[in-house]
């Protein structure tokens, strides 16, 4: 009696846990999916990071070119003054040495002219008088005297020219000097210039040298999110393959989330921020701010609120590893773990996260894989 009494506990203890393996299972798959969701939103900012960071770079190599570009500009204009200064220098030594020469001209006429002075001076007249009264007559007198003024005259004459001449020289000189002053200012001006576009240079290098560190960083980070996410949905793919999830409505047949022109498809895209190519992950409907987003089929909503770059988002499951989401949302109107019917009001359209406009990014997941949203829309 005793026996068959314990036996008996131990069959309904075994149908009672064979009755609580699917709970036990579904309890860890619910957790799994959970975890896939916030792996994923993980990988989503991890990416517009690394697009931020690959920005960055762009950007940081842009910048380093421009001066460097600036660089070879202020050179070519270093290089054009110093022809000229060369040149000018030319001109200079040139000058200089005409303007010595008419010195020395000078200077030895103005030698001959004191000499002359100073024979007057110590000798008086005497000398002059020898020659005039040394004359035979009138007539030789008067030449005698004609010649003497001459020679005086043409003495101070030639001094006179030479003086004249070095003078022109010494203007000409003064000019040339002041031209090279300028050419020497301008050229102070621009290697001050260029002393601060190589400064500028060297901190550009080392904003880029530390974009592409964040860059690659980023890179990283991205590829562990994204190994993460590969490794839980592994998991949750083994989990969905052991066990049959229960249905949440949808087989397939979605509704449309609301009503607007498709702005962009599913696929590959130049994103409309960033301006790099990308895979775009759903679809974009244009509507108004305020739009009501409706549930394309029934399920439970396994995340409400901000999700990076989509904004304020809510996201459905359906059951069946069917799993929608609604992003750039302007307000949500449920909350996570309730219960939604088809066509029931879950967000209000907005522009949040990444957006250029008020739009619904309709977005749907197999398993965790993205796909084209269409193969569930009538």
């Amino acid at each position: 009696m005793k026996f068959r009494r314990a036996v008996s506990m131990m069959l309904a203890l075994c149908l009672f846990l064979l009755q609580m393996v699917p709970v036990f299972a579904e309890s860890e798959m619910e957790k799994k999916k959970k975890e896939l969701d916030a792996a994923q939103h993980n990988v989503q900012q991890a990416e517009e990071k690394k697009d931020r960071a690959k920005q960055k770079v762009s950007a940081a190599k842009e910048s380093l070119s421009e001066i460097v570009a600036r660089l070879g500009r202020l050179q070519q204009d270093i290089n054009t003054l110093q022809k000229k200064a060369d040149v000018l220098q030319k001109d200079i030594d040139k000058n200089t040495a005409e303007l010595n020469k008419k010195k020395d001209e000078m200077e030895g006429r103005l030698k001959i002219y004191r000499t002359r002075l100073r024979d007057i001076y110590e000798n008086g007249q005497i000398n002059y008088l020898d020659v005039l009264l040394g004359a035979k007559d009138f007539g030789d007198f008067a030449s005698r005297m004609y010649l003497l003024q001459k020679i005086i005259r043409s003495d101070l004459d030639l001094v006179d020219a030479v003086r004249r001449e070095a003078a022109e020289i010494q203007k000409r000189q003064d000019v040339l000097d002041g031209q090279m002053a300028e050419i020497k200012k301008d050229r102070a001006a621009l290697e001050e210039k260029r002393s601060n576009a190589e400064n500028m240079r060297e901190q550009r290098a080392q904003l880029l040298y530390k974009a592409e560190e964040e860059k690659r960083k980023s890179d990283e980070e991205y590829d562990r999110m994204l190994a993460i996410s590969d490794n839980i949905k592994s998991m949750l793919q083994g989990m969905e393959t052991a066990s049959v999830m229960p249905s949440g409505g949808g087989n397939g047949s979605f509704a449309w989330p609301c009503s607007g022109t498709i702005t962009s498809y599913y696929g590959w895209r130049v994103h409309p921020i960033f301006g790099t190519r990308k895979y775009h992950s759903g679809m974009d409907i244009a509507v108004d701010y305020g739009t009501p987003i409706h549930a394309a089929a029934n399920g439970v909503v396994v995340y409400s609120g901000w999700m990076g770059g989509y904004g304020y988002a809510i996201m459905l499951d359906h059951g069946g590893g069917l799993v929608t989401i609604y992003g750039h949302n302007s307000s949500l109107a449920v909350g996570e773990g309730q219960r939604v019917s088809k066509g029931q009001v879950v967000a209000y359209a907005g522009s949040t996260g990444y957006s250029t406009g008020p739009h619904c990014h309709f977005e749907v997941r197999l398993h965790g894989e993205v796909t084209e949203p269409l193969n569930y829309l009538p």
